[in-house]
Parts: C-alpha cells; structure tokens; sequence
C-alpha cells in the first residue's frame, strides 16, 4: 500500500472520528468524492488538494490555504470559508449555495457555472491582476440573492452571470467584464458601472 494511500486513510479516520483536521498540513490530498460534511478544516494547508465531486457540505474552512485547490462540481453548501485562500482554486460547477466568503482571497479562482444563490460575501478579493496571474471568473455563475459587500470585481469575468435579487454594496464594479442589462433584478449600493 502506498504512502499516499495511507496518508487519505488515515485523514478520513481521524475526519469521521473527530469531525476536526484543524491545522493539518494536507497539502496535494485527493479527496475526490468523498463525504467531508462538517468537517473542520480551519487553519490547514490544503494547497494543490483535490475535493472533485466531494460533500463538504456546513465544512469549515476558514483561514484556510486553498491556493490550487480543485473543488469541481464539489457541495459546498453553507461552508464556512471566511479569510480562506482560494487565489487559483478550481470551482467549476461547485454548489456554494448558502456559503460564507467574508474576508476570503479569490483571485484567478474559477468560479464558472457554480451555484453561488444566497452566498454571503463580503471584502473578498477578486481582482485583476493578481499573484495567480489569471482572471477570476463567475461567468454563467448563479448569485441569485446573495449578498456582495465591498468587493473588488475589477478585472473579473462576470458574462451570463445570474445577478437576480443580488445586493452589491459598496463593490467595485468599473473594470468587470460584464454586460449591464445584467444588473437588471440586481441591488446595487455600488460605485458607478
């Protein structure tokens, strides 16, 4: 049995045991599909790790080192992803309905054809240019009522997104790639776009 192997064994032992991997350094993990609800990922590393198609449904991930991380088509719904680092992470078609964002970095993170309704975000980072190098993009994304508070979208790819029932305050809009009538349905508290 490989290192590896044992490695994802023994991380899923101590997440059903505990419900807390607060802190660890898991840097590259593969924990595509499987069931990670309500686990405590506070404060860990969890640079380049893979969670295609996992449940991280209520997980908390604040603070946490997302940088890379891939989390394509994974349930996300209500995580706790306040303060985390998802410069460069991988959510295509990722369900964060219900999540928390506040605080959080995500420039350069795919955010395509993800189901962001009811998303709470709040001072995020998403602009362009960034230490990614690359674009951050919502395009085709669903923010249908969530709530946007100071957050920068310059630079970011907003095209086909669903802004309906969206509250923008304070956000900065200028520089967004984006076609206005989508702001039609939209709240917006926010500098001129």
């Amino acid at each position: 049995m490989g290192a590896t192997l044992v490695r994802k064994t023994e991380v899923l032992a101590k997440a059903s045991a505990t419900g807390s991997l607060v802190g660890e350094n898991l840097s590259g993990i593969d924990l595509s599909g499987e069931d990670l609800s309500g686990v405590d990922f506070s404060q860990s590393n969890l640079k380049n790790a893979r969670f295609t198609r996992a449940n991280l449904t209520e997980a908390k991930l604040h603070e946490a080192d997302l940088e890379g991380a891939d989390f394509q088509g994974a349930n996300l719904q209500k995580a706790f992803l306040v303060a985390s680092n998802l410069l460069g992470a991988n959510l295509e078609g990722a369900d964060l309905s219900g999540a928390f964002l506040s605080g959080a970095t995500v420039g350069g993170a795919n955010f395509q054809n993800a189901i962001l309704k009811g998303v709470r975000f709040g001072v995020v980072q998403a602009s362009f240019p960034n230490p990614s190098g690359r674009p951050t993009s919502f395009r085709n994304a669903d923010l249908t009522d969530s709530i946007v508070g100071a957050t920068d979208f310059r630079g970011v790819d907003l095209r086909g997104a669903t802004l309906s029932g969206v509250f923008l305050y304070e956000a900065k809009l200028r520089g967004a790639i984006i076609d206005k009538q989508q702001y039609e349905g939209a709240f917006t508290k926010a500098e001129s776009f």
